[in-house]
């Protein structure tokens, strides 16, 4: 979740422009590690955890950053920019008063963790996933490089990596519980096609419908990936202004949708 975009159950309002100090809560907790190198983003995290799981943090974040590089990113220098704190809590009470003293107290509370690009702030509950941090800072990484992506994307490559299996080369993604909402979507008839999707904006994403957008994003990514061509797709997407025509066009190019359907089908839930 990305604090800020348009989403009317949590009534955010768009601040990505807005300069803000870092709060003295966020100051005021103590580092454990950082990752990234010179002209890369930089995560700065934060957080009242044993050594072991420190240790744990700053494996995950700095496995997760080299991945995403390797893959998605064009490499631009991000000198320039303020370096993200990631707030993590093995305490969900301790999360959820943090979040109250930062944010305010009508922010949600069911979450498991956020991005405020304006704060420049991750806040995570690792307590109860990891899967959350996971995802939040896949927005730090590609925003900071790419600027602006179509919302779909964004959400789709940050989705895949709520669930991962490390591999000797690189993460592994894994089928998770959006199938079963790809799979509720398209029963109810609310799944998007292609020309929907390409279409669609802030409110379509961060709507109502989210699920359905949410999970169609991440399995047409991961089915790329199962082919071989998730990189190239996103490169060629990329390459050009990404007006509704041009997502069509290279979506159609890349994906025979019945042919990724039934493809969905087949799939099993490697993970819970």
């Amino acid at each position: 979740m990305i604090l800020g975009m348009f989403a009317p159950e949590i009534g955010a309002v768009s601040l990505e422009e807005v300069k803000h100090e870092r709060h003295s809560a966020v100051a005021g907790m103590p580092e454990f590690g950082r990752v990234g190198k010179a002209g890369q983003s930089i995560l700065i995290l934060r957080g009242h955890l044993s050594k072991t799981r420190a240790k744990q943090m700053q494996k995950l974040a700095s496995s997760l950053h080299r991945d995403v590089s390797r893959r998605f990113l064009k490499g631009r220098d991000k000198s320039g920019l303020r370096p993200v704190d990631v707030c993590l809590f093995s305490s969900t009470e301790a999360y959820r008063k943090f979040v109250s003293d930062v944010i305010g107290d009508d922010t949600f509370h069911d979450d498991l963790g956020f991005y405020v690009p304006y704060r420049r702030l991750v806040v995570a509950d690792i307590e109860r996933n990891l899967g959350s941090l996971r995802h939040e800072l896949v927005h730090v990484l590609l925003r900071d490089d790419l600027g602006s992506v179509p919302y779909w994307l964004d959400e789709g490559i940050a989705s895949l990596y709520v669930s991962v299996k490390p591999t000797k080369k690189r993460l592994r993604f894994v089928v998770n519980y959006r199938l079963n909402q790809l799979r509720a979507a398209r029963a109810a008839g609310r799944l998007p096609d292609l020309k929907k999707l390409a279409s669609s904006n802030d409110r379509d994403v961060y709507g109502s419908n989210h699920q359905a957008y949410y999970s169609l994003a991440q399995y047409l990514l991961l089915y790329l990936e199962r082919q071989g061509k998730l990189e190239k797709f996103v490169r060629r997407l990329l390459s050009k202004p990404a007006s509704p025509k041009w997502q069509l066009a290279v979506l159609t190019q890349y994906i025979d949708y019945k042919k990724f359907l039934a493809w969905t089908e087949k799939l099993k839930i490697e993970t819970r």
